[in-house]
């Protein structure tokens, strides 16, 4: 329990950090949110920042993650040319594409709040320096991200989850005060335990999403098989769980960030496109959205399972899945499984995610839960990784050191 109290401290600490953080604000006049309210609520949710107001931590985790993804894919490109750079040469070149990416942000949106900040009487000026600050914010942002995965627990989602949980309480009074306590109708009456009835049966659906998994059965050998515990390879129903979501909407508002910056180079690009492209009040902005979370649910799913490694572990300790041969043909064979697993997992975003938002533009009283599902799942997936950390952390301590300390 020591080595767990320790890390929720830290973990604290950096929640406090964070928090004062967001906080600050740049001198001037709030902005107005340039999308709809519930489009940058949600937007905060899942960035770990807040958009409706100009902070040091505003774009929270966007350049991060943003980040985080890009490296991913270059990382995959050529594995073998990264397998020979030390970590501390990988570290640096990552935070230098996440820096990059956060001066991209950071520009587009001091541009787009210019007529908002009022540090001098100098356009050029306030967005330079407005600029800085959101730099300086996504880094330090990421260096407290790294400092949590190294001494505290939750890693990166940490951020987000209290940003949701910071969030929910206004989120429940407001709704219950606009349908039930200010002026009760029997129309809101009715969408208040509509929408209560729709988050008991969202959760119950994730739990089950969460829960469920395809297991391919292994055979060991040296072992006798049926002596020995049941071994599979496990794919679960949602294999990219809830990374898409997280980084779905920061794609989704990246256009919103770079298009001031980018009017002044290419002014045939319009300012209404953009916002109803990436609006989620607009069919073909939900449209736009849920492609960007299939890809990224099909991406993903082969980060968290990767069939060539499998293959790969499974050669060279000699077990084999019944009836494949090892190799090729048992990539293949998980590759299409995975691939099944990733369909089923889309469809149930398109279903669950797709719907709610397509209702919302004839109902708007829904608006404000047609991002439940994504909120809800990285909800509840952040809290078990936790729990999952601190019972590995208290089983740790169960087991006594193999080697003596040292004196």
């Amino acid at each position: 329990m020591k080595e767990l109290t320790k890390r929720i401290l830290y973990s604290m600490v950096i929640i406090i950090a964070y928090e004062i953080g967001t906080h600050i604000i740049l001198p001037g006049h709030l902005i107005r949110a340039y999308q709809s309210t519930d489009f940058m609520k949600s937007v905060s949710l899942v960035i770990g920042g807040d958009l409706s107001k100009m902070s040091f931590f505003s774009l929270g985790l966007a350049p991060y993650m943003s980040g985080m993804i890009f490296w991913r894919v270059i990382q995959s490109l050529n594995k073998d040319r990264f397998s020979k750079i030390s970590e501390n040469r990988i570290y640096y070149f990552r935070t230098v594409l996440i820096l990059f990416i956060a001066i991209i942000q950071s520009l587009g949106l001091a541009v787009s709040i210019k007529a908002n900040v009022d540090f001098v009487n100098n356009n050029i000026f306030n967005i330079t320096v407005a600029t800085i600050v959101f730099t300086t914010g996504s880094m330090f942002t990421m260096w407290l991200v790294e400092m949590n995965m190294q001494s505290g627990i939750g890693g990166p989602s940490l951020l987000i989850l209290v940003g949701i949980l910071v969030r929910l309480p206004k989120f429940v009074w407001s709704f219950l005060k606009e349908n039930l306590l200010d002026y009760p109708t029997i129309e809101s009456v009715v969408t208040f335990f509509v929408s209560v009835t729709g988050v008991i049966l969202i959760v119950g659906i994730i739990s089950f999403i969460l829960g469920s998994e395809l297991r391919i059965p292994v055979r060991r050998i040296m072992i006798r098989n049926d002596l020995a515990a049941p071994t599979y390879i496990p794919i679960k129903l949602l294999p990219a769980n809830a990374m898409p979501y997280m980084f779905g909407m920061t794609f989704l508002m990246i256009p919103q960030l770079i298009f001031p910056f980018l009017s002044n180079i290419l002014p045939f690009i319009k300012k209404d496109t953009i916002s109803d492209l990436t609006s989620l009040s607009t069919w073909y902005g939900i449209c736009l959205y849920l492609i960007i979370l299939i890809i990224l649910g099909y991406g993903f799913a082969f980060v968290n399972v990767n069939p060539s490694e499998i293959s790969e572990d499974l050669r060279k300790s000699g077990d084999y899945i019944v009836d494949i041969l090892p190799g090729y043909d048992t990539r293949e064979y998980v590759t299409h499984k995975l691939m099944d697993m990733a369909s089923i997992g889309n469809l149930a975003t398109m279903i669950l995610l797709g719907v709610p938002l397509m209702l919302s533009l004839n109902w708007p009283q829904l608006s404000s839960f047609s991002y439940l599902f994504g909120s809800l799942l990285i909800l509840n997936t952040t809290i078990v990784t936790i729990i999952d950390q601190c019972r590995a952390l208290v089983e740790k301590e169960r087991y006594p050191s193999i080697l003596p300390k040292e004196n």
